[in-house]
Protein backbone atom coordinates (compact mmCIF):
# COMPACT_ATOMS: atom_id res chain seq x y z
CA UNK A 1 0.00 0.00 0.00
CA UNK A 2 1.21 2.98 -0.98
CA UNK A 3 1.43 5.67 1.50
CA UNK A 4 -0.03 9.29 1.27
CA UNK A 5 2.68 12.18 0.07
CA UNK A 6 2.80 15.04 1.99
CA UNK A 7 2.63 18.67 0.65
CA UNK A 8 6.71 19.71 1.10
CA UNK A 9 5.37 23.47 1.87
CA UNK A 10 2.53 21.81 4.40
CA UNK A 11 5.35 19.66 5.82
CA UNK A 12 7.80 22.95 6.47
CA UNK A 13 4.89 24.74 7.95
CA UNK A 14 4.92 21.67 10.66
CA UNK A 15 8.45 21.79 11.14
CA UNK A 16 8.67 25.56 11.76
CA UNK A 17 5.72 25.30 14.43
CA UNK A 18 7.53 22.78 16.26
CA UNK A 19 11.07 24.92 16.42
CA UNK A 20 8.89 27.72 17.35
CA UNK A 21 7.19 25.72 20.35
CA UNK A 22 10.71 24.51 21.28
CA UNK A 23 12.95 27.70 21.70
CA UNK A 24 10.72 29.25 24.10
CA UNK A 25 10.73 25.97 26.18
CA UNK A 26 14.61 25.90 25.93
CA UNK A 27 14.78 29.13 26.78
CA UNK A 28 12.41 29.11 29.28
CA UNK A 29 14.73 26.09 31.03
CA UNK A 30 17.75 28.36 30.73
CA UNK A 31 16.17 31.31 32.68
CA UNK A 32 14.78 29.01 35.17
CA UNK A 33 18.43 27.74 35.92
CA UNK A 34 19.55 30.84 36.40
CA UNK A 35 17.38 31.93 39.23
CA UNK A 36 17.59 28.49 40.89
CA UNK A 37 19.91 30.17 42.97
CA UNK A 38 18.36 29.88 46.69
CA UNK A 39 19.86 30.64 50.27
CA UNK A 40 20.05 27.90 53.19
CA UNK A 41 15.94 28.71 54.11
CA UNK A 42 14.58 27.54 50.77
CA UNK A 43 13.87 31.84 50.00
CA UNK A 44 14.81 32.52 46.56
CA UNK A 45 18.45 34.34 46.22
CA UNK A 46 18.73 37.23 44.56
CA UNK A 47 21.21 36.90 41.52
CA UNK A 48 23.91 39.20 41.72
CA UNK A 49 24.00 38.60 37.63
CA UNK A 50 20.36 39.25 36.19
CA UNK A 51 19.93 37.91 32.58
CA UNK A 52 17.18 38.70 30.05
CA UNK A 53 15.85 35.24 29.93
CA UNK A 54 15.70 35.64 26.38
CA UNK A 55 18.77 36.58 24.80
CA UNK A 56 21.00 35.39 28.40
CA UNK A 57 22.72 39.29 28.33
CA UNK A 58 24.37 39.59 31.22
CA UNK A 59 23.06 43.42 32.64
CA UNK A 60 25.33 44.01 35.34
CA UNK A 61 28.18 46.32 35.44
CA UNK A 62 30.20 44.48 37.92
CA UNK A 63 32.81 43.03 36.20
CA UNK A 64 34.16 40.83 39.34
CA UNK A 65 30.46 39.53 40.08
CA UNK A 66 30.02 38.65 36.51
CA UNK A 67 33.37 36.50 36.38
CA UNK A 68 32.01 35.18 39.85
CA UNK A 69 28.59 33.81 38.66
CA UNK A 70 30.03 32.51 35.38
CA UNK A 71 32.45 30.66 37.04
CA UNK A 72 30.09 28.88 39.47
CA UNK A 73 28.06 28.18 36.04
CA UNK A 74 31.06 25.79 34.95
CA UNK A 75 29.92 22.53 37.40
CA UNK A 76 25.99 23.46 36.51
CA UNK A 77 24.12 20.36 35.90
CA UNK A 78 22.49 21.47 32.54
CA UNK A 79 25.51 20.97 29.78
CA UNK A 80 24.47 23.81 27.68
CA UNK A 81 24.43 25.84 30.62
CA UNK A 82 28.31 24.55 31.22
CA UNK A 83 29.01 25.68 27.84
CA UNK A 84 27.14 28.97 28.03
CA UNK A 85 29.71 29.96 31.12
CA UNK A 86 32.69 28.73 28.92
CA UNK A 87 31.66 30.92 25.87
CA UNK A 88 31.11 33.93 28.49
CA UNK A 89 34.16 33.50 30.37
CA UNK A 90 36.27 33.60 27.34
CA UNK A 91 34.00 36.47 26.10
CA UNK A 92 34.96 38.33 29.43
CA UNK A 93 38.89 37.86 28.74
CA UNK A 94 42.45 37.27 29.95
CA UNK A 95 40.81 39.06 33.64
CA UNK A 96 39.30 35.97 34.14
CA UNK A 97 42.66 33.97 34.77
CA UNK A 98 43.41 34.30 38.20
CA UNK A 99 39.61 33.67 39.19
CA UNK A 100 39.74 30.86 37.24
CA UNK A 101 43.11 29.57 39.11
CA UNK A 102 41.47 29.79 42.38
CA UNK A 103 38.32 27.88 40.75
CA UNK A 104 40.15 24.90 40.04
CA UNK A 105 41.88 24.71 43.44
CA UNK A 106 38.14 24.63 44.80
CA UNK A 107 36.40 23.02 41.48
CA UNK A 108 35.70 19.41 40.35
CA UNK A 109 37.28 17.75 37.57
CA UNK A 110 34.61 19.64 35.04
CA UNK A 111 35.98 23.13 36.23
CA UNK A 112 39.54 22.07 35.46
CA UNK A 113 39.19 20.97 32.40
CA UNK A 114 36.68 23.94 31.39
CA UNK A 115 39.28 26.59 33.06
CA UNK A 116 42.15 24.67 31.57
CA UNK A 117 40.57 25.73 28.00
CA UNK A 118 39.74 29.36 28.89
CA UNK A 119 43.28 29.80 29.34
CA UNK A 120 44.09 27.65 26.77
CA UNK A 121 41.79 29.84 24.00
CA UNK A 122 43.05 32.96 25.91
CA UNK A 123 46.99 31.99 24.83
CA UNK A 124 46.06 31.23 21.21
CA UNK A 125 43.50 34.28 20.41
CA UNK A 126 45.76 36.83 21.97
CA UNK A 127 49.21 38.16 21.08
CA UNK A 128 51.90 36.94 23.59
CA UNK A 129 52.56 40.14 25.73
CA UNK A 130 48.30 40.81 25.36
CA UNK A 131 47.35 37.37 26.42
CA UNK A 132 46.67 37.91 30.84
CA UNK A 133 50.23 35.58 31.31
CA UNK A 134 47.66 32.72 30.23
CA UNK A 135 51.09 30.71 28.54
CA UNK A 136 52.96 31.25 31.84
CA UNK A 137 50.05 29.99 33.56
CA UNK A 138 49.63 27.06 31.53
CA UNK A 139 53.64 26.23 32.09
CA UNK A 140 52.88 26.56 36.05
CA UNK A 141 50.43 24.02 36.06
CA UNK A 142 52.09 21.57 34.32
CA UNK A 143 55.53 22.03 35.81
CA UNK A 144 53.80 22.58 39.70
CA UNK A 145 50.45 20.33 39.54
CA UNK A 146 49.74 16.38 39.30
CA UNK A 147 46.69 14.49 37.78
CA UNK A 148 44.35 15.54 35.49
CA UNK A 149 45.21 19.14 36.12
CA UNK A 150 48.46 18.91 34.84
CA UNK A 151 47.85 16.83 32.21
CA UNK A 152 45.39 18.94 30.77
CA UNK A 153 48.03 21.76 31.00
CA UNK A 154 50.38 19.96 28.97
CA UNK A 155 48.10 19.16 25.99
CA UNK A 156 46.71 22.88 26.13
CA UNK A 157 50.34 23.99 25.60
CA UNK A 158 51.16 21.64 22.79
CA UNK A 159 47.72 23.06 21.09
CA UNK A 160 48.97 26.52 22.14
CA UNK A 161 52.57 26.23 21.06
CA UNK A 162 51.34 24.34 17.32
CA UNK A 163 49.14 27.29 16.73
CA UNK A 164 51.55 30.59 17.73
CA UNK A 165 54.42 28.53 15.85
CA UNK A 166 51.72 28.61 12.75
CA UNK A 167 50.27 32.01 13.70
CA UNK A 168 54.34 33.26 14.11
CA UNK A 169 55.30 32.88 10.39
CA UNK A 170 52.29 34.10 9.16
CA UNK A 171 52.64 37.41 10.54
CA UNK A 172 56.51 37.48 10.45
CA UNK A 173 56.53 37.30 6.82
CA UNK A 174 53.48 39.65 5.91
CA UNK A 175 56.01 42.27 8.28
CA UNK A 176 58.66 41.55 5.73
CA UNK A 177 60.85 39.16 7.93
CA UNK A 178 62.31 36.59 5.74
CA UNK A 179 62.11 32.84 6.85
CA UNK A 180 63.51 30.41 4.41
CA UNK A 181 66.58 29.07 3.17
CA UNK A 182 69.26 31.44 1.57
CA UNK A 183 73.38 32.17 2.01
CA UNK A 184 74.47 32.54 6.00
CA UNK A 185 78.40 33.29 7.03
CA UNK A 186 79.82 31.26 9.66
CA UNK A 187 83.10 32.67 10.30
CA UNK A 188 83.52 34.43 7.12
CA UNK A 189 82.50 30.85 5.62
CA UNK A 190 79.00 31.18 3.28
CA UNK A 191 76.69 28.18 4.10
CA UNK A 192 73.21 27.41 2.48
CA UNK A 193 70.82 27.25 5.54
CA UNK A 194 67.25 28.13 7.09
CA UNK A 195 67.37 31.41 8.52
CA UNK A 196 65.53 34.28 9.37
CA UNK A 197 66.74 38.06 8.32
CA UNK A 198 65.35 40.98 9.64
CA UNK A 199 66.32 43.87 7.04
CA UNK A 200 65.15 46.59 4.64
CA UNK A 201 62.11 44.72 3.51
CA UNK A 202 60.55 44.63 7.31
CA UNK A 203 58.19 47.17 7.48
CA UNK A 204 59.36 49.01 11.28
CA UNK A 205 56.88 47.18 13.52
CA UNK A 206 59.06 46.06 16.45
CA UNK A 207 55.62 44.38 18.17
CA UNK A 208 55.42 42.11 15.78
CA UNK A 209 59.06 40.59 16.50
CA UNK A 210 57.64 39.27 19.55
CA UNK A 211 55.92 36.05 17.50
CA UNK A 212 60.19 35.77 16.60
CA UNK A 213 59.78 33.66 20.32
CA UNK A 214 57.32 31.16 18.03
CA UNK A 215 59.61 30.55 15.54
CA UNK A 216 60.89 27.31 17.16
CA UNK A 217 62.93 25.19 14.17
CA UNK A 218 65.25 28.12 13.25
CA UNK A 219 68.93 28.60 14.50
CA UNK A 220 70.30 31.21 12.65
CA UNK A 221 69.25 34.73 12.26
CA UNK A 222 70.73 38.22 10.17
CA UNK A 223 69.76 41.80 11.05
CA UNK A 224 70.61 44.46 8.71
CA UNK A 225 70.43 48.28 8.51
CA UNK A 226 68.22 50.20 10.56
CA UNK A 227 66.80 46.99 11.76
CA UNK A 228 69.96 46.54 14.02
CA UNK A 229 68.77 48.36 17.61
CA UNK A 230 68.08 46.89 20.80
CA UNK A 231 64.34 47.43 20.96
CA UNK A 232 64.76 44.40 17.80
CA UNK A 233 67.72 42.18 19.68
CA UNK A 234 65.51 42.18 22.38
CA UNK A 235 62.97 39.95 20.40
CA UNK A 236 65.54 38.01 18.70
CA UNK A 237 67.34 36.77 21.78
CA UNK A 238 64.26 34.58 22.48
CA UNK A 239 64.23 32.69 19.86
CA UNK A 240 64.28 28.95 21.41
CA UNK A 241 66.35 27.42 19.07
CA UNK A 242 68.73 30.36 17.99
CA UNK A 243 72.71 29.34 17.92
CA UNK A 244 74.10 31.86 15.65
CA UNK A 245 73.39 35.50 14.64
CA UNK A 246 75.13 38.01 12.22
CA UNK A 247 74.40 41.94 12.32
CA UNK A 248 75.80 43.15 8.69
CA UNK A 249 75.46 46.34 7.09
CA UNK A 250 74.79 49.56 9.11
CA UNK A 251 75.55 53.44 8.14
CA UNK A 252 75.07 54.66 11.29
CA UNK A 253 76.63 54.08 14.61
CA UNK A 254 74.02 51.15 16.71
CA UNK A 255 73.52 51.26 20.48
CA UNK A 256 75.34 49.35 23.29
CA UNK A 257 71.57 47.33 24.19
CA UNK A 258 71.77 45.51 20.73
CA UNK A 259 75.51 43.61 22.22
CA UNK A 260 73.96 43.90 25.90
CA UNK A 261 70.87 42.09 24.58
CA UNK A 262 72.41 38.81 23.78
CA UNK A 263 73.76 37.92 27.33
CA UNK A 264 70.49 37.11 28.01
CA UNK A 265 71.42 33.90 26.09
CA UNK A 266 72.51 30.44 27.39
CA UNK A 267 75.49 30.02 24.80
CA UNK A 268 75.72 31.44 21.44
CA UNK A 269 77.67 29.38 18.98
CA UNK A 270 79.01 32.04 16.48
CA UNK A 271 78.60 35.66 15.95
CA UNK A 272 79.19 38.14 12.67
CA UNK A 273 79.56 41.49 13.28
CA UNK A 274 79.95 43.41 9.70
CA UNK A 275 80.18 46.55 8.64
CA UNK A 276 79.00 48.23 11.87
CA UNK A 277 81.39 50.14 13.78
CA UNK A 278 81.92 48.90 16.99
CA UNK A 279 83.03 50.89 20.00
CA UNK A 280 85.73 49.94 22.90
CA UNK A 281 82.85 49.87 25.12
CA UNK A 282 80.81 47.60 22.80
CA UNK A 283 83.79 45.24 22.17
CA UNK A 284 83.83 45.15 26.35
CA UNK A 285 80.05 43.92 26.13
CA UNK A 286 80.95 41.35 23.44
CA UNK A 287 83.82 39.52 25.23
CA UNK A 288 81.58 39.24 27.71
CA UNK A 289 78.51 36.99 26.03
CA UNK A 290 78.61 33.66 25.72
CA UNK A 291 80.34 32.57 22.95
CA UNK A 292 81.07 28.88 22.57
CA UNK A 293 82.46 28.91 18.91
CA UNK A 294 83.51 31.78 16.91
CA UNK A 295 83.52 35.55 16.12
CA UNK A 296 84.08 37.49 13.30
CA UNK A 297 84.71 41.28 13.05
CA UNK A 298 85.18 42.39 9.64
CA UNK A 299 85.31 46.07 8.92
CA UNK A 300 84.09 47.11 12.54
CA UNK A 301 86.63 49.91 12.68
CA UNK A 302 87.77 47.61 16.18
CA UNK A 303 91.31 48.60 17.24
CA UNK A 304 93.27 45.51 17.60
CA UNK A 305 94.39 46.00 21.40
CA UNK A 306 90.70 45.74 22.01
CA UNK A 307 90.40 42.57 20.33
CA UNK A 308 93.12 41.43 22.15
CA UNK A 309 91.36 41.73 25.17
CA UNK A 310 88.34 39.88 23.82
CA UNK A 311 91.08 37.17 22.99
CA UNK A 312 92.26 36.96 26.42
CA UNK A 313 88.23 37.12 27.94
CA UNK A 314 86.95 33.88 25.63
CA UNK A 315 90.16 31.62 25.09
CA UNK A 316 89.67 29.01 23.03
CA UNK A 317 86.81 30.80 20.77
CA UNK A 318 87.90 30.74 16.98
CA UNK A 319 88.16 34.88 16.02
CA UNK A 320 88.07 36.06 12.88
CA UNK A 321 89.40 39.55 12.86
CA UNK A 322 89.44 41.51 9.23
CA UNK A 323 89.25 44.66 7.91
CA UNK A 324 86.64 44.16 5.67
CA UNK A 325 88.01 42.98 2.05
CA UNK A 326 86.35 40.32 0.18
CA UNK A 327 87.65 38.60 -2.49
CA UNK A 328 85.21 35.98 -3.04
CA UNK A 329 86.99 32.52 -3.54
CA UNK A 330 87.64 29.47 -1.61
CA UNK A 331 90.32 26.98 -1.88
CA UNK A 332 90.84 23.49 -0.74
CA UNK A 333 91.85 23.76 3.03
CA UNK A 334 93.59 20.35 2.98
CA UNK A 335 96.68 21.19 0.59
CA UNK A 336 99.62 22.32 0.52
CA UNK A 337 98.53 24.96 -2.36
CA UNK A 338 95.88 28.02 -2.51
CA UNK A 339 93.93 26.05 -5.47
CA UNK A 340 90.39 27.81 -5.84
CA UNK A 341 87.48 25.22 -5.74
CA UNK A 342 84.81 28.03 -5.63
CA UNK A 343 84.31 31.32 -7.25
CA UNK A 344 81.33 33.31 -5.60
CA UNK A 345 79.15 35.16 -7.89
CA UNK A 346 78.96 38.74 -7.97
CA UNK A 347 82.51 39.58 -5.88
CA UNK A 348 85.74 40.75 -6.69
CA UNK A 349 87.38 37.57 -7.70
CA UNK A 350 84.32 36.89 -10.12
CA UNK A 351 84.91 40.32 -11.98
CA UNK A 352 88.88 39.51 -12.15
CA UNK A 353 88.01 36.31 -14.13
CA UNK A 354 89.44 33.71 -11.66
CA UNK A 355 88.50 30.26 -12.41
CA UNK A 356 87.85 27.36 -10.56
CA UNK A 357 91.30 25.24 -10.22
CA UNK A 358 93.10 28.39 -10.12
CA UNK A 359 96.20 28.15 -8.06
CA UNK A 360 96.15 31.53 -5.96
CA UNK A 361 100.28 32.13 -5.38
CA UNK A 362 100.77 35.73 -4.29
CA UNK A 363 98.00 38.92 -3.04
CA UNK A 364 99.47 42.33 -3.25
CA UNK A 365 103.35 41.86 -1.03
CA UNK A 366 101.93 38.37 0.33
CA UNK A 367 103.26 35.07 -1.12
CA UNK A 368 100.44 32.54 -0.78
CA UNK A 369 101.32 29.08 0.12
CA UNK A 370 97.43 27.95 1.51
CA UNK A 371 93.62 29.21 1.72
CA UNK A 372 94.86 30.52 5.28
CA UNK A 373 97.38 32.50 4.05
CA UNK A 374 95.23 34.08 1.14
CA UNK A 375 92.85 35.17 4.21
CA UNK A 376 95.51 36.83 6.38
CA UNK A 377 96.40 38.65 3.14
CA UNK A 378 93.16 39.92 2.04
CA UNK A 379 92.18 40.35 6.30
CA UNK A 380 95.02 43.22 6.01
CA UNK A 381 92.56 45.42 3.23
CA UNK A 382 89.69 47.24 3.47
CA UNK A 383 86.56 47.51 1.21
CA UNK A 384 87.52 49.33 -2.00
CA UNK A 385 91.45 48.79 -1.62
CA UNK A 386 92.95 47.05 -5.14
CA UNK A 387 95.03 44.62 -4.88
CA UNK A 388 97.24 41.97 -7.33
CA UNK A 389 96.37 38.39 -7.57
CA UNK A 390 98.97 36.23 -9.09
CA UNK A 391 98.02 32.93 -10.18
CA UNK A 392 98.81 29.68 -11.98
CA UNK A 393 96.42 28.58 -14.91
CA UNK A 394 97.52 25.23 -16.65
CA UNK A 395 101.18 26.02 -15.34
CA UNK A 396 101.01 29.81 -16.49
CA UNK A 397 101.52 32.57 -14.40
CA UNK A 398 98.96 35.24 -14.76
CA UNK A 399 97.83 38.48 -12.93
CA UNK A 400 95.21 40.18 -11.71
CA UNK A 401 93.81 43.57 -10.48
CA UNK A 402 91.17 42.54 -8.50
CA UNK A 403 89.03 46.01 -6.44
CA UNK A 404 87.81 44.20 -3.17
CA UNK A 405 84.51 44.26 -1.84
CA UNK A 406 82.17 43.68 1.04
CA UNK A 407 80.97 40.28 2.13
CA UNK A 408 77.69 40.06 0.77
CA UNK A 409 75.40 37.02 1.08
CA UNK A 410 73.43 36.25 -2.08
Amino acid sequence: MRLPMFNSKFSGLLLLGFVQLLVPSLNAQESSAVQEQTNGGGEEKKNPVAENSASGIVNSDNASERVAYWITQLSHDHYLRRERASYQLKELGPVVIPSLISAMNDGDLEVTERSVAVISEFAISYAPSEDGNAWETLQNMAAKSVGRRALAAQAAMEEVSEARSERAEDLLLAAGVFIGDGEFSVAASQKLLKLVEVGDRWNGDVKVLEWLEWVDDVEHIRVTGKAIRGSVLRNVVRMPALKAIAIADSEVAIDDEVFASMSEMERIESLDIRYVKVTERQGDIISRLPLRASLTLMGTGIKSDTVDKIRGRLAGLEIQFRQGGFLGVSCYADEQVCTVNVVYPNTAAFEAGLLFRDVIVGAGDDKISSFSTLQKAINKHSAGDEVEIRFLRGGKLLKAKVRLKRLKEN
